[in-house]
Formats: C-alpha cells, sequence, structure tokens
C-alpha cells in the first residue's frame, strides 16, 4: 500500500526532478521514488552534519592542500556573514 506525502521541494530540485520525467517519458513521482529509494538504499550514515567538524583526509595524502582550503571556505563565509 502506498502512503501519500507532500513534499515542498527547492525549485532546482523539482526542476531537475521535471526534466528527467519529461526526457524518460515516466511520470515525475516516478522519477521522485526512484531517487529516494536510491538514497535509502545507501543509508550513508557518514553524511556531514551541519556544526560538525571532520578531520581532513585525502586519500592522496594532501592534507596540507585541503586545509588550505577548508580554511579559505571558513574565511569566505565569515566575510559573508559581515555583510
Amino acid at each position: 500500500m502506498a502512503e501519500a506525502i507532500t513534499l515542498a521541494l527547492p525549485d532546482d530540485v523539482a526542476r531537475q526532478a521535471r526534466e528527467i520525467a519529461r526526457r524518460t517519458g515516466r511520470p515525475m513521482e516516478d522519477v521522485l521514488t526512484d531517487w529516494i529509494r536510491q538514497g535509502a538504499a545507501h543509508d550513508d550514515s557518514t553524511l556531514l552534519e551541519s556544526g560538525t567538524s571532520y578531520r581532513i583526509y585525502t586519500p592522496y595524502g594532501n592534507e596540507t592542500a585541503a586545509q588550505a582550503l577548508l580554511d579559505a571556505l571558513h574565511e569566505a563565509e565569515a566575510t559573508e556573514k559581515e555583510r
């Protein structure tokens, strides 16, 4: 038995789903259901959580470059907040 759920999608997500539905000739509901099923199948508990700090690790050993990028991101975020 299916359960009806009302879901407000961001414009870009709705646009992408609508385009895929149009291109594939499938109902948008089916496209969205497939996306949810694929996400649920992965059940990725390693998704980043807001406000949590994570160690920087790259499989190629370039943690210094990764840290520099992270520092630049934090600086950009701080500058944006000041505006």
